[in-house]
C-alpha cells in the first residue's frame, strides 16, 4: 500500500475499484515525485505528466494573508461531477456553502505534509459519492507546502 492517510476503508476501495485505482495511481505518482523526506516540486505536476488524471484535478493555492486556500484551477470533470465551478473561490466558501470541514482538511494536509485519501459525499448530487485525494506540493524545491492538489474520482461511470 502506498503511504498516506487513508480514511477510505478496504471494503469501500474494493467496491469502488475504478475510482480507487485512479486515486491510488495518482498517489503513487505523488510518491514517485517526492524528494527525500519531502514533498514533490509542483513542476513535476505538468499537464503532460498528469494526462491520465486531467479533468479530475483541482489546484488549491495557500494564501498566507487569509490563512485559506483559493481554488486556482478547477478540473473540468470535477465541474461536471459537482455541477459547479469553484475557480477563484476559497476553501472556507465551500465550508460555508455545505457545512463541511474542507478548509480544515486542507490545513491538515499542508501542516502534516501528508496526502489524504478518503471517500466523500458529493454535496450537490444527493446519493452520489467519490474517492478524494488531497496531495501537498511545494514551489521549486521548497519544502513549504504552497498548494494542495485535489483529485476527485466519481464512484459511478
Amino acid at each position: 500500500m502506498i503511504l498516506g492517510h487513508y480514511r477510505a476503508d478496504q471494503k469501500y476501495r474494493h467496491v469502488h475499484k475504478l475510482a480507487s485505482n485512479r486515486a491510488e495511481g495518482l498517489l503513487e505518482y505523488w510518491h514517485e515525485c517526492c524528494l527525500t523526506d519531502g514533498i514533490p516540486d509542483r513542476n513535476a505536476f505538468t499537464p503532460h505528466a498528469l494526462q491520465k488524471w486531467l479533468g479530475f484535478i483541482s489546484v488549491y493555492k495557500y494564501v498566507e494573508e487569509l490563512d485559506d486556500f483559493v481554488n486556482a484551477l478547477e478540473g473540468t470533470l470535477i465541474t461536471q461531477i459537482t455541477g459547479q465551478d469553484w475557480t477563484g473561490k476559497l476553501a472556507s466558501d465551500v465550508d460555508s456553502e455545505f457545512g463541511s470541514t474542507f478548509h480544515n482538511e486542507l490545513c491538515a494536509v499542508r501542516r502534516t505534509r501528508t496526502p489524504l485519501l478518503d471517500h466523500v459525499k458529493i454535496y450537490q448530487k444527493e446519493y452520489k459519492s467519490a474517492t478524494r485525494l488531497l496531495m501537498p506540493v511545494g514551489d521549486k524545491g521548497s519544502q513549504e507546502v504552497d498548494q494542495v492538489f485535489l483529485g476527485l474520482f466519481p464512484d459511478w461511470s
